[in-house]
């Protein structure tokens, strides 16, 4: 079960609320530091997945909507391995997109603003409020890159 007061979970947001400081400098390497999250994370799913399986229904415990609740005992139960694969697929996907630039960078970063607002509900399964953070900071880097296109548009 989650735990709110673990080390890792103070840890872990406070690296988050660095990336969203981060964002409002350097933008573009903010988002690759996002980028290395969705990596970490899609491999510890599937670590997750292989050693201990069980975790993931444990979130059922800590979301936040009953729908969420509904979700992971009637999926997760069910399909726990094609679930987690797709997660952990989409976040390296993600995690690509984030290193890359131009459209395929701000089409990720939507995909991750996505990502991180579905999985906020599961609370402290998902390292609350770390994905707000997070959103947060991939908010501040679209407008911060948008910005800097539209500007490089207009001068050049």
């Amino acid at each position: 079960m989650a735990n709110i007061f673990s080390p890792a979970f103070f840890v872990i947001n406070g690296i988050c609320l660095l990336i969203l400081i981060f964002a409002f400098r350097r933008p573009a390497q903010a988002a690759k530091a996002v980028g290395l999250i969705f990596f970490l994370t899609a491999f510890i799913n599937i670590v997750v997945l292989v050693a201990w399986p069980e975790t993931y229904l444990d979130l059922e415990a800590v979301a936040v909507y009953e729908w969420y609740v509904r979700t992971i005992h009637e999926s997760f139960q069910v399909h726990m391995q094609a679930v987690v694969i797709s997660i952990s697929l989409a976040q390296l996907l993600i995690g690509l997109g984030l290193f890359g630039s131009g459209n395929l960078r701000m089409a990720a970063l939507f995909c991750a603003l996505i990502f991180f607002w579905a999985i906020s509900p599961f609370g402290a399964g998902a390292v609350f409020p770390a994905p707000v953070i997070l959103s947060a900071a991939c908010l501040v880097i679209l407008f911060k890159i948008n910005r800097k296109q539209h500007a490089v548009k207009s001068h050049g």
